[in-house]
């Protein structure tokens, strides 16, 4: 089992942390703009598009990505982790690091491409849950007094905004940890519909095998990343909110 969780995780781990970039800077993105316009056009078409996201299926939404940028604008691969033929010395077992601390610019340029459609399928749908969360924590933030004092002093108004987003980002901060989980098991459906070599694509292969223990080993080392993911939240939540000691 650890010789299977050596060479898979890597794998997941790498699709994981794109989408989760994808995820926290579209959610973050869209749900500033919407608390900046708030009951406007743009903020209804953000809230919409949060609403629209988070109930996407992923192997759908991952299959018309496939469709439109692999079969029809031949832009993207539509699955696989690299192209044949292009080789990654392994030191750290992402591609993406590795092809960077060995200097080989083909094999970044190729992981990078088959990590863009299945990194965009997970972090968007995903994404529609940050989007919720950051604009009403802005919104409630901006009715503060001390929102009003800033504004009363003349402060400008981007200004305003940053101060009212470091406040908002508090809870949301605490949210990542909690969407890693998400991030694990939304991750088995996206490595199925992209044929990713990590460990969703694993457990599915072990479940048609009936092999119950690797499929027990896998949930529970994925148990165990969670919990370690959450008390690394749990330290970083303390570090940003100076009111949080331990």
């Amino acid at each position: 089992m650890s010789n299977y969780v050596k060479l898979r995780f890597p794998a997941t781990l790498e699709l994981t942390l794109y989408a989760f970039v994808v995820s926290v800077l579209i959610g973050i993105a869209t749900g500033f703009l919407a608390s900046m316009r708030r009951g406007e056009f743009l903020d209804n078409s953000m809230r919409l598009h949060s609403i629209v996201a988070y109930t996407l299926f992923i192997p759908w939404f991952g299959m018309i990505l496939q469709y439109v940028f692999g079969v029809k604008l031949h832009l993207l691969p539509t699955g696989g982790r690299i192209s044949p033929g292009v080789h990654v010395n392994g030191v750290t077992g992402l591609y993406t690091i590795d092809a960077i601390l060995t200097g080989n610019m083909e094999a970044l340029i190729d992981a990078l491409s088959h990590l863009i459609l299945p990194s965009l399928t997970l972090g968007i749908v995903l994404s529609g849950a940050y989007t919720r969360l950051v604009r009403n924590n802005m919104v409630d933030v901006l009715e503060m007094d001390f929102i009003r004092s800033y504004r009363a002093r003349g402060v400008r108004e981007w200004k305003v905004y940053l101060y009212a987003f470091k406040n908002a980002f508090i809870p949301t901060l605490t949210f990542m940890g909690l969407q890693f989980a998400i991030l694990l098991g939304g991750a088995i459906l996206t490595e199925t519909t992209f044929n990713w070599p990590g460990m969703g694509t694993f457990i599915v292969d072990r479940i048609e095998y009936r092999d119950y223990n690797s499929i027990q080993g896998a949930i529970i080392f994925f148990a165990l990343m969670v919990g370690l993911v959450s008390l690394i939240v749990d330290i970083l939540y303390a570090v940003v909110d100076p009111r949080v000691r331990y």
